[in-house]
Order: C-alpha cells, then structure tokens, then sequence
C-alpha cells in the first residue's frame, strides 16, 4: 500500500471533496484496471455479495494499482477482524463495512483496522508492506492512512447516526439506497417520504460532526438530486451493470438496423 496516496483520499473524504467512485464484484484484474483507468477517485473491491476470494481482492487491488491513478479500498461482509486484516493485509487502502447498527459496531470496525495497542489488527508481512520488507513504516503509518467508510443501512442505523459519526476513526457514512430502501419498507422506493426523511437525518447527523457522507449512484439522471441531497462524494455504478447494459445497447441497436 502507497502510505502517501492512502493519506491523500482519506484527508479529501474527510475534507468532503467531491470525490467518485468505481466498483468492482467480478472476479478478474482486467476489470479492475479498466474500471479504475476511467478515472475514479477509487475503487471499491466488494466482498460481501460478490464471489471474490481474498486472492481475487489481491488480483483486483494489482489491476486498480497497475492504472496508476485509484485508490483501492475494499468492502467487507462485516465488522470482523478476521476479513478485515485480509484485504488490508492484501493492500487495500481502506474498508467499507456493512451494516454498522451502532456506535458500538463502528468501534469494531475501528478497532479491526488498528494495529496496537489501539487496536487489534494483526501483524505480518503481506503485500500491503511489500511482503514484510517496509513491515517498521507500514506499521508506524498505516493507522493514519487507511479509510473507514461505514455503512447506514436499516432504521435503527439511521436513529444511530450521530452517534456512529462521532466515533473516532471513522471517516464516513455511506448510505447504500436499495438496502436502506428495503429495511425501511419501501424497497427501491427512492422518492418514498420515509426513505427520503431518514437520509436526510443521516446527512444532517454525519453533517453536525463534521462527518461526510456518500451514496451509491446507480441512475445518472439522479446525480443532482443526491447531491443536492447533501451527499459528499458518489460510488458510480457497478461493473456488472455496466457490462449488461453496453451489451444489451449493442444487441438492441444491431437487431433494430436488421429490421430495417
């Protein structure tokens, strides 16, 4: 992990820059570099619902690193150590955690990511610290350098979210729609008052403590509308998607000319 490019995203997140977003959930490097060559901020590797295996992260952090330009950051299926040493250990420069309820879980998260004595995230000499070679530097700066992005998804979340912002160490909230959707009711319901009342005190929560926050943004024609929401930065769409719907748009126009 570059400690200095590490350091620079998490001072801009913090900072509320205007930062967007890749993601990545297929398994091969390719589609890392070409998701991260298009110019994002950073790329968020996906471990919780895609079928990635620590080494696919490792491949994928290569592919997001051989771009020369993202910053890879990893999400993890919870706040457990044990994930959460794996992908860092494999070079991410940070975590998006799912699911954190309570400050409690955001401590966890924080605790996950900290080496000691603050924390409890073990020590060795992974490719994060080219396989042990800067394992004293690494050691002595990482804990300042990596992201931790929390994620807002269910109704207790959102009643929590003052308290989760003000726990030290945590450098964001993410709210994620169609699961904040789901849990309140009105699954993919995006214009849904109660849908729209609870991201709003999420934002004005994260906002009192000087905490920003992001969305994962899945329409274009929606851009506007999240930021004027509040939103600080954007995850922008998903590899998957993006391969459908181009596929999708070439059979369409090829099928629409044969017609003709």
């Amino acid at each position: 992990m570059d400690l200095d490019r590490a350091s620079d995203l998490r001072a801009s997140i913090r900072g509320g820059d205007a930062l967007v977003g890749g993601w990545v959930s297929i398994g091969h490097p390719a589609v890392a570099e070409i998701t991260a060559d298009a110019g994002p901020d950073f790329v968020v590797v996906d471990t919780e619902h895609g079928e990635l295996g620590i080494g696919d992260v490792a491949d994928a952090i290569r592919g997001i690193e051989a771009a020369d330009g993202a910053v890879p950051l990893a999400r993890v299926p919870a706040a457990d150590p044990v994930p959460v040493k794996r992908v860092l250990d494999a070079g991410a420069a940070g975590v998006m955690v799912p699911r954190v309820d309570t400050a409690a879980d955001a401590e966890l998260v924080v605790d996950a990511t900290t080496y000691p004595p603050d924390g409890v995230r073990g020590t060795a000499g992974a490719r994060t610290s080219r396989y042990g070679s800067d394992l004293p530097e690494h050691i002595e700066g990482a804990d300042d350098a990596l992201t931790r992005i929390v994620q807002v998804e269910t109704e207790e979340a959102v009643g929590n979210a003052a308290d989760i912002a003000a726990v030290e160490g945590v450098d964001a909230l993410f709210v994620g729609p169609a699961d904040l959707s789901t849990a309140l009711g009105v699954p993919l319901d995006y214009d849904a008052d109660p849908f729209r009342a609870a991201v709003e005190r999420v934002v004005a929560a994260a906002s009192e403590a000087g905490v920003p926050t992001g969305i994962f943004v899945t329409d274009p024609d929606r851009m506007d509308e999240w930021l004027d929401l509040g939103f600080d930065f954007a995850i922008v769409g998903y590899d998957a998607a993006f391969l459908r719907s181009g596929t999708e748009e070439m059979v369409e126009a090829f099928r629409s000319a044969a017609e003709e």
